[in-house]
């Protein structure tokens, strides 16, 4: 299996070189990480309902780079709960913030949310992150 990960900008969710992909535009903020989203019509599951795979995946990329922009931490996930606690419509704009809540050793735990304008709820997931920035240097200390 390759374990070399590298970002190229054709990221699903994140990559602006991706034409099928989110473009997310993921920015720090005060510890944390945030996007505004707007989706369009092509991310709808249900009638101008956002898909609910499309909620988890913007919870999921959040949560990755929460950890990756507050402590330069790179990593993958290991395990994503989410809970959608209302639909979420297509075009209209939304707030996703991640923060890292703890890092011990190779796992990272960090929360994200969606939130509508008025700042009710949508979304919330808890991300297990595992460390592949220094499990790569590991590996490569023992080679050599």
């Amino acid at each position: 299996m390759n374990t070399e990960f590298f970002m190229d900008k054709k990221c699903f969710a994140c990559g602006f070189d991706n034409p099928n992909g989110l473009k997310l535009s993921i920015k720090e903020c005060d510890g944390s990480v945030e996007a505004l989203i707007e989706l369009p019509l092509w991310t709808q599951g249900y009638h101008n309902t956002v898909h609910g795979g499309i909620i988890c995946t913007i919870l999921d990329e959040m949560t990755v780079w929460a950890a990756y922009l507050k402590d330069n931490l790179k990593c993958v996930t290991g395990e994503l709960n989410v809970r959608i606690r209302t639909p979420m419509q297509v075009n209209e704009t939304y707030t996703a913030r991640a923060r890292v809540v703890r890092v011990k050793h190779q796992l990272v735990i960090a929360d994200a949310e969606i939130v509508d304008k008025n700042n009710n709820l949508i979304a919330r997931a808890q991300a297990k992150l595992i460390r592949i920035s220094s499990i790569q240097a590991d590996r490569e200390c023992r080679n050599l």
